[in-house]
């Protein structure tokens, strides 16, 4: 019989991979709280139409890669491919427009996109993000920018650096879409079949392509030169204030983002280091979601990385996680009670313990307990049993001392700290 694969696109996580993660979960929530951002968990499958309305039907998350299905009460529902629209889902629903603002919250969660496995990309993958809602200041949209520059400061990662553009309002659109539609029109025969496309019902779009060049692209009319002044006066005072936090930027007239929500500023923060695949989150503020949901108008930044994609580079740049000691229970058969009790008792106090079931001889006992990289383990005989003792053997250095059980615990804070 066939053994069953994971499905293509799809990744189990263990080992290193899962310490990572761990590692990553730990860290970014915690920066997260730093700045007063409060966790939410949205389930996994949305209405259709949440995604279709708010990321946009002519980009290719809607038009090409969602997991799409029909329910048995033939209601359309989509495994998530993003989580901002679920959050603006959230916040409309559980009426969070009546908390203080803004109104900050962090997830990490799984997302889904039906598109070509990579390393670090993947069809099931996590995505880690905060949102931010009911303030459009400009010191929001750079304390966003501060939140995740600082989140990945946390990890080491070198040659960090901002790009950041602004895209504008509604107000600013009309004028920069005829411009930009009036230069395309001039290399229609150049463009991809999407973009061909594109042209008519999402101009935008084009310049998020990746088939197009970069030389097509840096001669297209820029967004920042066609802002009305209170969107140029907001980009410079988000820059502003980046100069002020001490974070590196470039202004990328390119950088548009791949979701029809966002507004004004967006942004990536990438690494010089990295090569040509440098991006590691990207973000923006996105005045006009909530409003488009049918919530108030409310306005909105936030940012959301992968997680996948940065384990690999934590992996590449050998990043180390700190293992946790483990003590290891030894005994005789007519010990378990005692050895049971014993481990019970440690691992009230915090420590990760592993009892042997398989018994047996000491010697074997203790090669698994080697085998386990375990820093100590406990010896449990009949004669300790008799004394009201313990062996507590070090498996570095090979020392081994009776102790009192009633020391146990502080023998062990003892030496875990030595």
């Amino acid at each position: 019989m066939d053994t069953i694969k994971s499905v293509k696109g799809f990744k189990d996580f263990f080992g290193l991979d899962a310490e990572i993660f761990e590692a990553i979960e730990k860290t970014l929530f915690g920066v997260a709280e730093a700045y007063g951002y409060k966790r939410i968990i949205l389930p996994v499958v949305e209405y259709t139409e949440l995604f279709s309305r708010s990321v946009g039907e002519e980009t290719d998350i809607v038009k090409k890669e969602m997991y799409t299905f029909t329910d048995k009460n033939e209601r359309s529902l989509t495994l998530r491919p993003e989580m901002t629209a679920s959050v603006a889902r959230s916040y409309i629903e559980n009426h969070f427009e009546t908390y203080p603002t803004p109104f900050k919250v962090a997830y990490l969660g799984p997302c889904f996109r039906y598109e070509n496995p990579q390393k670090g990309r993947y069809r099931g993958f996590y995505q880690f993000g905060v949102e931010a809602f009911g303030d459009d200041s400009p010191l929001l949209d750079a304390e966003v920018i501060s939140l995740a520059f600082s989140a990945l400061q946390k990890f080491n990662i070198k040659g960090l650096k901002v790009k950041i553009n602004s895209i504008g309002c509604r107000k600013c659109r009309p004028n920069y879409r005829k411009a930009l539609v009036d230069a395309l029109t001039q290399h229609y025969d150049e463009l991809c079949s999407d973009c061909k496309r594109r042209l008519e019902t999402n101009p935008m779009r084009i310049l998020d392509c990746k088939k197009e060049s970069k030389e097509l692209k840096d001669s297209l009319p820029k967004t920042i030169d066609y802002l009305r002044d209170e969107c140029k006066d907001h980009f410079n005072a988000v820059t502003n204030y980046l100069i002020s936090m001490n974070i590196p930027y470039e202004v990328d007239n390119t950088l548009v983002r791949g979701l029809d929500y966002y507004t004004r500023t967006v942004f990536e923060v990438i690494s010089e280091d990295l090569g040509s695949q440098n991006a590691l989150l990207g973000g923006g503020r996105y005045d006009y979601l909530i409003e488009e949901l049918g919530g108030r108008p409310t306005p909105g930044v936030g940012f959301a990385l992968g997680v996948e994609r940065l384990i690999e580079i934590l992996k590449a740049q050998k990043f180390t996680v700190k293992e946790k000691s483990i003590i290891y229970i030894a005994y005789q058969k007519s010990s378990i009670t005692k050895a049971i009790k014993v481990a019970q008792t440690i691992r009230d106090a915090g420590f990760t313990v592993l009892v042997d079931t398989k018994c047996g001889n000491f010697k074997n006992q203790l090669e698994r307990s080697a085998k386990r990289n375990a820093k100590f383990t406990i010896i449990i005989g009949e004669s300790e049993i008799a004394s009201n003792t313990l062996q507590i053997k070090n498996m570095a250095t090979k020392e081994q001392k009776e102790i009192k059980e009633v020391e146990l615990l502080n023998a062990l804070k003892e030496r875990q700290n030595a």
